[in-house]
Order: structure tokens, then sequence, then C-alpha cells
């Protein structure tokens, strides 16, 4: 949960920007297979989430804490669908599995075999009242992004990022691909800024089965992927969106660069002490990579 997390410094950042509350998350998808980016901020108590998972498995898995609350809620654009459970739960969607894609990667015909078809009306996040606006949108709903998207076009324009599973091939019959999530997010006043992680499989059968399977693992499946609210315009960014998009991107994404541009124009607003801002900078991991290639 963020490989350069350093509670002192986020602590250090948080008392910087004084926000006038806590970071607010809503994740749709919430069933808790991996370790949360926004883990690290939630166990320090800086955070508070409000989280959507339609699986009856998976939402019992969720064990919620005193700033987490769950409901058992498919989150979409407000219409009737079919929730399509497969034989592993997290491959569970409101799309059908793609049987070309599943047979072109062999190893997923068995997980994306759907065991159940159970009809959901899906709910708007433009229509929960009961949830305030909040900063950071997480979504992992195998396929039913745009749905999300259409269902949440006010929240979009407010929240500082969204963190996104995007796919490179369609896993799912008529799923949108990165380029179409690019497209809707960009029309919200969201850049593409990072991806977390890429997974990628080797093919198998025929000739293939001879090759090391990790070292040939080439095709690209999905992978996770940050948006953040443009940068390009911070004339455009209120004083406590920036404040709330430099603690995102300290402790959820790893983007110290981010983190001190917001904070930069914080300073310059008025909003943030110089000296107080020196001192966090100060604090940043050296993040040693490879040299920037020539004339860059």
């Amino acid at each position: 949960m963020g490989r350069y997390f350093d509670q002192d410094r986020a602590r250090a950042l948080i008392d910087l920007l004084a926000p006038a509350r806590r970071t607010r998350i809503v994740e749709v998808g919430a069933n808790p297979i991996n370790e949360n980016p926004y883990g690290n901020l939630l166990a320090m108590g800086a955070c508070d989430v409000w989280g959507f998972e339609p699986e009856e498995r998976a939402f019992a898995r969720l064990k919620p804490g005193p700033h987490e609350t769950y409901l058992p809620v498919a989150v979409g654009d407000g219409t009737r669908g079919t929730f399509h459970v497969c034989r592993s739960i997290s491959l569970s969607s409101l799309l059908r599995p793609d049987a070309r894609t599943t047979a072109f990667f062999q190893r997923l015909n068995g997980p994306t075999t759907v065991e159940r078809e159970v009809p959901v009306d899906t709910v708007r996040l433009d229509d929960l009242d009961e949830i305030p606006p909040f900063d950071l949108l997480k979504i992992d709903v195998q396929g039913g992004e745009l749905q999300v998207y259409d269902g949440a076009r006010a929240r979009l324009s407010t929240v500082a990022a969204v963190i996104t599973e995007v796919a490179f091939v369609p896993l799912y019959e008529d799923q949108p691909l990165l380029d179409s999530q690019m497209a809707r997010l960009r029309e919200s006043g969201l850049d593409l800024h990072k991806f977390l992680f890429l997974k990628s499989f080797s093919l198998r059968g025929g000739l293939n089965t001879g090759l090391n399977k990790q070292g040939h693992a080439n095709q690209l499946l999905d992978g996770d992927a940050v948006f953040l609210r443009s940068l390009r315009r911070p004339e455009a960014i209120g004083d406590e969106t920036l404040k709330h998009m430099a603690i995102l991107a300290d402790t959820v994404f790893e983007s110290f660069d981010i983190a001190l541009r917001c904070v930069e124009h914080l300073v310059e607003r008025e909003q943030a002490d110089g000296a107080a801002a020196a001192r966090y900078a100060a604090m940043l991991p050296d993040q040693a990579k490879s040299p920037a290639p020539a004339g860059v």
C-alpha cells in the first residue's frame, strides 16, 4: 500500500494544508481482493470512505471501520440491468464476458463462466444525496465504467481524482476500453495522469506451450489508471480541491511532483505557509529513476 508512504510526512502535509474536513473517497466495486491504494490514508484516520458492492459474497467480506460505510448497491446510470455472476466473483459484471477474448487468453474461460444472471436496478451517484461531495472516485466495475460516469456527471465535475480499472482488450461484450474512458473523463476536466499497474498475460497452447509463461507475458489486458483534475488550468480548481489533490498525490498514488505543484498554488494564494511548504518538500523521498531522454 505505497512504497514511499510515510505517516509523519503525510501528517505534516495535512497540518500544512489544514483542509476543512477529511479527504472523502467513494469506491464503486469495493470487493476487497487486493491491497487498497488508499489503505494507508484510511489507517491513519485521515479519510472517509463510502463503498458500493452488489455481489453478495464480496459484500460479506467487507469489514467497515469507523470511517467506512458500505452499501450492497449496483452503481450505474439508473437503468435496470443484468448482473452476470461469474465463477470468479472478481470478474462478475453488468456485461457478459466476451467468448472470443476468453478463448484468446484460454486461462480465462473457467473464471469468466457465468453461473447466475441476476436482474438489478442500478443507482446514479448523482442521485445519492446522502453521499457528500467527494475527492476521489475509485472504480472497479468490470466494464461498466461509462454507465457509472453517465450517472455521476455532476459529481465528476468536482472530484480531484479518479482511479479506474482500464482495459486494453475487451474482456466483456461491448466493453469500453481505455480510449473511451479517456474521452469521457476528459469531458469532466480530468486528464490521464499515470498507471498504477498493468496486467499482461502470455498466450498458451500449441507452439506456445514450452515458453516460460512469466518471461513472455506480453499481451496487455488491463490495469489501474489515475485521472486528475487538470492542473493545466489551476485557476479553475478551488482551494479545498487542491488540498485534497495534494494529499491524495502523496499518500495514495505517490506523485510527489503533483503534490508539490498543488502546494505551490496554495502558497501563491496565501492558503499555505511557504516555510512549512519547504519543510514538507524536504521530507519527500528520493525516487531514483533512469535519466530522461536527451532533449527532455
